[in-house]
């Protein structure tokens, strides 16, 4: 699979949350390349099954939206107001290219005060999300007719830059690269006969406090989940304890896994001489592992992460490299499940 060719296709998509209609289609016809059993349930998770349907189900799940804005306010001159939906962090909006996807989608730019216009003082301070205007070069009349009240918003699209050691900068890694990794993991195991029942999910709405994830795990009901998302890699101003090293894949480790998930995981990563690093959480990872974790009785998870700089940009930096060995490590783990599987989940005592 060229997964080059599928982060270029599926970040391209809008898929702001709570608005991830044309992306979910997409990613329907990326799992159609690995199996016919794909459906999408009333939130918009997107679900791809495959493997043994009578083994014990492993559920694999990375998130499909992305941070974003949308449109709360028209100005009478046609400029436009935005509020922010997930994520985005108002200090890299002024100079910014988006796109509103109104009627038909927009071009627009983000325009703030000049210095020259601002109070003594002020030039110092970060500008504040309501001080902020959308231009989009139409008249009033043209905007009113495309731009409506609550369309979403989101950074324009453009292809991923190839930088160079395999490393890609781009807007929506976070977690569309995620997405892209599971199609690579489904690639891999395509030509193993598995004793597993797979699931793989592209949930909705994780940016915005882990809502779909939830309601899928629910849905499918797994013995034991895997999520995959991003990790913050070292990055100027960031302190160790925070980031990942650019080329190890990370597998965390705390409260929020399931200890023997996590072991699966590593052993998975020796065993192929896979590099990995522990990420340390001692409580919830503010990601969809969370709310896998707590639904039905309890689900064991384990949670691995793709380092990623400038997380929440329009310029995410990934390692190719980095990607299709946590593709490696998950699909390690789905093929060594066998009839003990029971076993090797339970703690010790």
């Amino acid at each position: 699979m060229d997964i080059f060719q599928a982060i270029t296709e599926l970040t391209a998509l809008p898929g702001v949350s709570g608005s991830e209609e044309t992306v979910c289609a997409a990613v329907q016809t990326w799992f159609r390349r690995y199996t016919d059993q794909v459906w999408s349930d009333p939130m918009g998770n997107t679900y791809a099954r495959f493997g043994n349907p009578d083994g014990p189900t492993i559920l694999l799940m990375a998130h499909m939206d992305e941070i974003g804005l949308m449109v709360y306010d028209i100005e009478e001159g046609g400029l436009v107001r935005i509020c922010n939906v997930a994520g985005v962090d108002p200090r890299v909006l002024p100079g910014s290219e988006l796109m509103i996807y109104g009627t038909e989608p927009v071009k627009a730019v983000v325009g703030a005060l000049p210095p020259h216009l601002q109070k003594a003082g002020d030039v110092m301070s970060n500008y504040k999300i309501e001080e902020l205007l959308c231009d989009t070069g139409l008249s009033p009349e043209e905007v009113k007719e495309r731009i409506r009240i609550g369309d979403p918003v989101a950074f324009a699209p453009r292809p991923p830059q190839k930088l160079v050691n395999n490393v890609i900068a781009g807007k929506t890694f976070d977690d569309r690269a995620c997405i892209a990794a599971l199609l690579e993991v489904m690639d891999l195991l395509k030509d193993y006969k598995l004793y597993a029942n797979v699931v793989v999910c592209a949930s909705v709405q994780e940016e915005r406090g882990m809502l779909g994830s939830g309601v899928g795990a629910y849905h499918i009901d797994p013995d034991m989940a895997i999520a995959i998302d991003v990790c913050h890699a070292p990055q100027p101003g960031a302190k160790p304890v925070d980031y990942v090293d650019f080329d190890k894949v990370a597998i965390t480790r705390g409260g929020n896994i399931h200890p023997k998930m996590y072991e699966k995981l590593r052993d998975s990563a020796k065993e192929q001489n896979i590099a990995f690093e522990t990420d340390v959480t001692i409580s919830r990872t503010g990601t969809d592992a969370w709310s896998i974790q707590v639904q039905r009785g309890g689900i064991p998870t384990g949670l691995v992460s793709l380092p990623l700089r400038y997380m929440h940009t329009s310029v995410e930096v990934i390692s190719m490299d980095t990607l299709k060995n946590c593709a490696k490590v998950i699909a390690g783990v789905v093929r060594a499940i066998g009839a003990d599987w029971e076993e090797t989940l339970c703690l010790d005592d």
